[in-house]
């Protein structure tokens, strides 16, 4: 083998001609003879080695032939095995549907069988429905409806739908064949106004007991009842029960019975009530002898809710008296009621627990009657308006000065106002006095009597839900004793004048007319005939009578009665002129005959203990009062209101101008109009009290517009005296009358004594029309200090004189002497 040497040699040279093409020198090519050699040398060396090798390729190939040639056997046979599998596979499957096909003819048959039976037994449902055996009929259309359950077929196969609907057809036509059965049996006979109850029929397959059955697999029992009860009325019971509304006798046919035949008889019966129950429980007893127990239930239920509710309309509740004289009767009632109960109880004929309700609770069912035919009598007469006005007499008695005798003979009325003494209208302005005036006032007054009032009481509240009495029928308990009325005096005078006068007082009577008008008789007429019957209901006979536990819900009417007086009477004073006034006397007068009733009722000896306390009118009359107080108020407001608008108002009046004189006029108008309309319907005293109000306000407004005005002229002074001078012509109406009613002329006015600002405003008038020593004089030698204080006399002097010397000394000596007439009568 050549050295390393030549072969790197070579190689560089191989390198250099393949890269630079550069040729080997000599020596190069040398050395690859060199290499050549050495080469072939060494292939005849190994040549035995390289045909070894050679057989050795030959036999492996000669195996690989055999292996391939065995791979594609095994492939042929693997081929025909899959084919043999697929073959098999297929003989499998077929197997497999012919078992299916097997198995469906199976159910196909049970399938067919079934519909053949399901078809057999609509067949024979219609065979026994035409036979009438309509209970076997529905027997079989039930065993269908279970067959075709039972069927190997889902629902929406055609041939089961078709089923189900021959099934439907055939229940209505079961349907139709039982009404027509039901209808034998149960007949109905409009014509003949009858119904026949047959129990069975000879030609019919099916009796009345399956027949009840029948209904109840349609589910049509409760129908079925409601249908008889309607016809069963419509022909027989209603023209037995129902009360003709004129009330007309011979209108209630009478009712025949013939073993399971019922019918309308062709005369009339009587309007007894024990006759309607016979009749009724001849009716319930026909029908409890005919009717399967099963039917009896639903019939009654739709039965006794409309038949009992007509007899409590129409029989008993008019069997209820509104007096205690019918009491006998409506105890027979009760008897005949309660028994006609417990023979429905008897017969297990359910749906009378109204009519022993009705029974149990007379006392209530009473009670409420009493109570609603006490209203509407009582609203009936309001209805008919206020009627002829009708005198009335107030008679009281009173301690009363021997001087002021003849006055009260002469006006009807004391000097103090005591029909509305102490409470006086909110719009009146209240001036505070000095100690000094009081004093002097009181001097004057210590001519007048000694004299005592009942204080009025405070209004209250009249609640609605009170005043109906909600709840007047629980069982009303004693109630405490009312305190008495307090009294009060009207003047409080030094004990020296009070002893000074005691020996000249005496006690007179003294009466006063006034007109009422026809609403309140009825009213005290209602409220003391209810009392009178529930002190009957306390006496010991009438201990045994079933009303008598309604005795303390009767004796709480009268405040229903009294509620509804006062909330239902204004409407019908509106519309009268001088409505108000006459609500104002109608509510004295029936607050007087109450207090009367009351002290009587408190004084009687044929009572028992528990009616004394029953009687609770004192709260009652206390609210009637203030009732007509409020109307008198009302009232009085109202023209306050007018004359406060005719006399500018929120405005001066003394501002005016020209429109005063007419307001004056206007004023005066309306004051005497009402005088004269008021003197027709109120007592003296009220008459006087109410014209005394409507002067005062005029006297009232007049005076504060003098005093807001900054300045006064003489001739404004004048103008304004003139017209004050005006409104004093009003005096005339207040002097006494004589037994003619017509006024005495030798009688003084008594203005001042109902019109507190009278004799201020006349004072005003006089200072208006004085000079500065006219002034003085009222001051400290008249009685101008008793009306008005020093201050209010100074502003009048600045108001009309200008300030000077003398008007300075004027005012400085007034004010060092504000009451000049102190300690002087």
């Amino acid at each position: 083998m050549a050295s390393a040497a030549v072969q790197d040699q070579l190689g560089q040279v191989l390198i250099d001609f393949s890269t630079n093409g550069a040729f080997p020198e000599e020596e190069s090519v040398s050395a690859a003879y060199n290499i050549q050699t050495e080469i072939r040398q060494i292939s005849r060396d190994s040549a035995l080695d390289v045909d070894t090798w050679i057989e050795h390729a030959k036999s492996i190939q000669d195996d690989i032939d055999r292996s391939r040639k065995l791979a594609s056997s095994i492939v042929r046979q693997a081929e025909l095995d899959d084919e043999t599998e697929e073959s098999l596979q297929e003989k499998e499957n077929y197997v497999e549907f012919l078992t299916k096909e097997v198995v469906f003819n199976g159910q196909l048959l049970s399938a067919l069988k079934g519909i053949q039976d399901v078809k057999e037994i609509l067949r024979q449902a219609e065979d026994l429905a035409e036979e009438q055996k309509i209970v076997e009929a529905l027997f079989k259309l039930e065993a269908a409806w279970i067959a075709i359950s039972d069927l190997p077929l889902e629902k929406t196969v055609r041939a089961v739908r078709i089923l189900d609907a021959k099934c439907f057809d055939q229940r209505r036509y079961i349907h139709d064949k039982f009404t027509k059965v039901w209808n034998g049996l149960i007949r109905v006979d409009f014509d003949q106004r009858s119904v026949t109850i047959n129990k069975d029929l000879p030609d019919q397959g099916t009796n009345l007991d399956q027949a009840v059955i029948g209904l109840k697999a349609f589910k049509e029992l409760e129908t079925a009842a409601n249908k008889l009860w309607m016809d069963l009325d419509e022909i027989i019971i209603k023209p037995r029960t129902n009360l003709p509304l004129d009330g007309r006798q011979g209108s209630l046919y009478t009712i025949q019975i013939q073993q399971n035949r019922i019918s309308r008889g062709g005369g009339t019966t009587d309007h007894h009530i024990k006759s309607v129950f016979n009749d009724i429980e001849a009716i319930v007893r026909f029908l409890v002898d005919n009717l399967p127990f099963e039917f009896i239930e639903p019939l009654s239920k739709a039965m006794m809710p409309t038949l009992v509710r007509r007899i409590l309309d129409m029989w008993l509740d008019t069997a209820v008296p509104a007096t205690l004289e019918d009491m006998v009767d409506y105890q027979k009632v009760l008897a005949q009621v309660h028994e006609f109960a417990d023979n429905l109880d008897k017969l297990k004929w359910p749906g009378v627990e109204g009519l022993h309700d009705w029974v149990a609770n007379a006392p209530k069912i009473w009670l409420s009657k009493k109570r609603e035919t006490a209203l509407d009598w009582t609203r009936n007469q309001f209805s008919l308006g206020l009627g002829m006005p009708q005198l009335a007499e107030r008679i009281e008695k009173r301690m009363v000065a021997r001087e002021d005798r003849e006055n009260i003979i002469t006006t009807g009325t004391a000097v103090t106002q005591d029909w509305d003494a102490a409470w006086e209208s909110d719009s009146e302005t209240k001036e505070d006095h000095s100690e000094g005036s009081c004093r002097n006032r009181s001097s004057l007054e210590e001519e007048r009597q000694v004299n005592q009032v009942f204080a009025p009481p405070p209004d209250e509240v009249d609640d609605a839900a009170d005043a109906w009495g909600w709840g007047d029928d629980d069982a009303a308990e004693p109630a405490e004793s009312e305190p008495e009325p307090a009294y009060v005096a009207v003047d409080q005078k030094p004990p020296l004048v009070a002893k000074r006068l005691a020996p000249e007082v005496r006690e007179m009577t003294i009466s006063e007319k006034y007109w009422t008008t026809s609403l309140p008789q009825p009213v005290y007429k209602t409220v003391t005939t209810i009392y009178e019957e529930g002190a009957k209901l306390t006496q010991p006979e009438c201990n045994h009578t079933p009303i008598a536990p309604a005795a303390p819900g009767l004796f709480s009417l009268p405040t229903l009665i009294l509620a509804m007086y006062r909330s239902v009477s204004p409407l019908y004073y509106t519309d009268e002129p001088g409505g108000n006034m006459y609500l104002y006397n109608d509510a004295v007068w029936l607050s007087e005959e109450l207090k009367q009733f009351a002290l009587e009722w408190k004084n009687r000896d044929d009572l028992q203990p528990r009616a004394y306390g029953m009687v609770r009118l004192d709260p009652e009359i206390k609210i009637l009062e203030s009732f007509g107080k409020r109307a008198y108020t009302s009232e009085l407001n109202a023209q306050r209101t007018i004359i406060n608008d005719l006399l500018a108002g929120a405005q001066n009046f003394f501002q005016q101008g020209d429109e005063a004189d007419q307001s004056i006029s206007d004023v005066s108008s309306h004051i005497r109009s009402q005088a004269a309309l008021w003197e027709k319907i109120l007592p003296y005293s009220a008459w006087a009290s109410a014209i005394g109000s409507l002067v005062n306000a005029v006297a009232t407004k007049l005076i504060s517009d003098v005093f807001d005005l900054s300045d006064m002229s003489v001739d404004e002074a004048e103008r304004a005296a003139t017209l004050i001078s005006r409104i004093k012509l009003l005096d005339d109406l207040f002097i006494p009358k004589n037994e003619n009613s017509q006024p005495s002329e030798d009688e003084t006015p008594l203005t001042s004594q109902f019109a507190d600002k009278w004799m201020k405003m006349k004072f005003l008038s006089e200072v208006l029309q004085s000079n500065l020593k006219d002034v003085k004089f009222l001051w400290f030698e008249s009685h101008l200090s008793f009306y008005f204080t020093a201050e209010e006399v100074v502003d009048l002097i600045n108001l009309s004189f200008e300030s000077n010397a003398g008007v300075r000394a004027a005012i400085r000596e007034i004010r060092d002497n504000p009451l000049p007439r102190d300690g002087q009568a």
